[in-house]
């Protein structure tokens, strides 16, 4: 058989495997199981359905995430064209100093200290409060992949599976480009999933009429996977 030979024939068809993520330009699978041997489809396997592996989005997922936090006691900076508030007496000497009757000035650059609140009680201990530990857990973005079962009539889909690659001439020209390419697993009436490897043209591009096999199939399910 071409293509390197039969598909390894496992239990069940699974899309969280490095092998998938790579292929879908979703990462490198660090972290996830190797994909079972893809390859043609097996002597005496007889598939009813398939399933096909597809990108969906990003999501959330736990993991460690920058976070910013203002710092503590940090005064506010006003930004372009922000007005303060209001100065009684106003002039351009400085705020008045509290609690003076006589409204008098403070030169700037100078410090006052503030009066103290109703109800604090100097060199009290500070009520307790929310901490940098008690931050709730960040989020970092994760690889959504969906399992999707399809069914309906498997012989185009086969057809195409079974043709040859096309060997490349000695002065093959070939575009530069990325094609996106089904990662396709068959399933038996028992769940044993095989995942397949697709006839490619002289560039290394899918055949003609490859992904059209697998668009007249009908999705009868999907599992939604989130991967980290």
């Amino acid at each position: 058989m071409g293509r390197g030979g039969a598909a390894e024939v496992v239990d069940a068809a699974d899309c969280a495997v490095q092998e998938v993520v790579v292929a879908l330009g979703a990462g490198d699978g660090e972290g996830l199981p190797a994909a079972p041997r893809a390859g043609a489809v097996p002597r005496g396997f007889e598939p009813v359905a398939a399933v096909e592996c597809r990108l969906a989005a990003l999501a959330l997922v736990p993991g460690p995430a920058p976070e910013l936090v203002p710092e503590l006691g940090a005064p506010a900076v006003p930004g372009d064209g922000d007005v303060g508030p209001a100065v009684p007496g106003g002039g351009d000497d400085g705020p008045a100093v509290p609690g003076d009757a006589a409204g008098a000035r403070v030169p700037p650059g100078s410090t006052v200290e503030a009066p103290a609140l109703p109800g604090v009680v100097e060199g009290a201990p500070a009520a307790p409060g929310p901490s940098a530990t008690e931050l709730p857990e960040p989020t970092s973005p994760g690889v959504r992949i969906d399992a999707v079962r399809l069914e309906g009539d498997l012989g185009p889909l086969l057809a195409q599976l079974r043709r040859p690659d096309v060997a490349a001439r000695p002065d093959q020209a070939c575009m530069a480009m990325f094609q996106a390419v089904p990662v396709l697993y068959l399933v038996d009436a028992d769940g044993r999933a095989v995942r397949v490897t697709w006839p490619t043209d002289a560039c290394g591009f899918l055949r003609e009429g490859a992904i059209e096999s697998v668009a007249t199939l009908t999705e009868v399910d999907r599992d939604e996977l989130t991967l980290p």
